[in-house]
């Protein structure tokens, strides 16, 4: 389902239905329902059955990589919604979701978006499209200090809706995988952008039930690749793309590892690619690699050093954000592994040993750490915006 507006105006009422009444709130309303039901009819433990649903779920999901019940790019919209609803300051103030850099000791957001138009050669007077735009503050940044026309594309109507009211930016909210299939968006979108950006959204493409499916995982980075092309001008000077991404170490791994992951998809849902699995090998036909840098510390750091960062968020409870969390019990059939997220805090264990160090230490990262985030800059081989999907690895 998709909402697409004009610069400046949002349908706030359908879209806030749109995030609260989805397949998932309703298979979760029929799995209370039958809970209830039971409880009444065989006894106390029926009222166990919407346990039993979510085990069986996962059983189909972590042993046969299938979810009967949910769906995972719902679950990665409703995430965001919870983060809009109960995280302090997620935008603004010099702070985004995605992370900082590390400039003289200190986070600085303005590093992060000069260090990013340089490398897309950005200018004024040029187009420039993000994909998982978040609150658009990156696109504002174009906007206002670069003169850029901004455009975003975002699943999560709460945080599109925001960009247009407070940025007063041309949002569409929709899934980019949905735009192909989607005339209109085609012809507003295809070949209008001198540049395109994903900034850490990709780990949320494939889903944790495509986890082992090494074709399906290709064809949906080929696809995200194809679009970043049929977005771009093929004669812009730029036709560059900038990409951030979380990938995965081969780094051996024991029962705490998959007991973290389990909760991670719970919260976030999404599969982190293996480097040579993953965006840097499917975009091969599109477009030329220029360069690949490794910000595994920054995005660490930013955590440490900012509490209020969804890495190691600390969150300040208030009336409001314990009413909404009891409301969602209702809503969404995850809150409970939400919250053990938090207790667990399994967002930081993957960075390895001392997650917590204040050292800037990108080696000792590289060894310690199940991932690993880097920043990767694309060109646009000219006349090549339709070429053939390649399998081999790098």
């Amino acid at each position: 389902m998709q909402t697409v507006v004009s610069p400046g105006v949002g349908n706030t009422r359908s879209e806030a239905f749109v995030n609260v009444a989805d397949r998932n709130t309703y298979a979760w309303w029929a799995i209370l329902l039958a809970s209830v039901a039971l409880a009444g009819t065989v006894g106390p433990l029926g009222g166990f059955f919407w346990v039993a649903a979510l085990a069986l779920d996962d059983v189909l999901l972590w042993g046969f990589g299938k979810s009967l019940l949910f769906d995972s790019q719902l679950r990665v919209r409703r995430n965001y919604q919870w983060i809009h609803n109960l995280y302090d300051g997620t935008t603004g103030a010099g702070r985004d979701l995605g992370f900082n850099l590390l400039t003289g000791g200190r986070l600085s957001q303005r590093a992060k978006y000069e260090h990013m138009a340089k490398a897309l050669g950005l200018r004024k007077g040029m187009r420039i499209c993000d994909v998982g735009c978040g609150y658009g503050d990156w696109l504002r940044y174009c906007r206002e200090e670069l003169g850029c026309e901004a455009v975003g594309i975002n699943l999560t109507p709460e945080q599109a809706a925001y960009a247009r009211r407070e940025y007063g930016l041309e949002v569409h909210t929709t899934n980019w995988k949905d735009i192909p299939g989607d005339t209109l968006l085609r012809a507003r979108l295809y070949g209008r952008f001198d540049a395109v950006t994903f900034m850490d959204t990709v780990e949320h493409y494939v889903s944790m039930e495509d986890r082992d499916d090494l074709p399906k995982q290709r064809a949906i980075y080929s696809d995200m690749c194809r679009l970043a092309a049929d977005l771009i001008d093929p004669n812009s000077p730029s036709g560059r793309v900038f990409v951030s991404c979380l990938h995965q170490t081969r780094r051996p791994r024991g029962w705490k590892f998959y007991w973290h992951a389990y909760f991670m998809d719970k919260m976030y849902s999404g599969h982190y690619p293996f480097v040579d699995e993953g965006p840097l090998a499917a975009c091969r036909p599109w477009f030329d690699v220029l360069d690949i840098e490794d910000r595994t510390e920054d995005y660490r750091l930013t955590g440490v050093v900012d509490r209020s960062h969804f890495q190691a968020v600390s969150v300040r409870p208030t009336p409001r954000k314990a009413a909404y969390a009891a409301a969602l019990m209702l809503l969404d059939p995850h809150v409970l592994h939400r919250l053990m997220y938090y207790a667990c805090d399994s967002w930081m264990f993957f960075y390895g040993d001392d997650p917590y160090s204040p050292e800037y230490d990108p080696e000792r990262r590289r060894k310690t750490s199940y991932v690993l985030l880097y920043w990767i800059t694309l060109e646009l081989k000219r006349g090549g915006r339709h070429g053939r999907a390649i399998s081999a690895p790098l």
